[in-house]
């Protein structure tokens, strides 16, 4: 199979290039004028080539800095340890993009503790 494919062409295609990709560990490039704008592969093979800073609000505490691996998105959880050691599941309520005038944009995400089931 071709390590490359016109976006146009691999529509028609996506399903045996995905089976493909997860049988043998080969990452497939989607091209568009033939430059790179997508990659299909196992999810192990494939790197994000820059994380995502976010500020990440959990609940009514002050924001901390992290990098994603990309923009969460509204429902997902995610998974904080505490400095005792714990771990807790915040679910993401909230993403507000800031954009200003000569900053770089900024990604705000606010998380709330899920519901305790009684």
């Amino acid at each position: 199979m071709e390590k490359s494919y016109g976006i146009e062409a691999a529509r028609a295609q996506l399903g045996d290039i995905a089976d493909h990709a997860r049988s043998t560990g080969q990452v497939i490039n989607l091209t568009r004028h033939g430059r790179p704008v997508a990659v299909i592969g196992p999810v192990s093979a494939i790197k994000p080539l820059a994380g995502v800073q976010v500020r990440l609000y959990l609940g009514d505490q002050d924001a901390v800095s992290y990098t994603f691996p990309d923009v969460p998105r509204i429902g997902e959880s995610i998974l904080v340890e505490t400095p005792d050691g714990d771990e807790d599941f915040w679910d993401v309520v909230n993403v507000q993009w800031d954009i200003r005038p000569n900053e770089a944009p900024a990604v705000n995400v606010l998380a709330n503790e899920p519901a305790k089931e009684s």
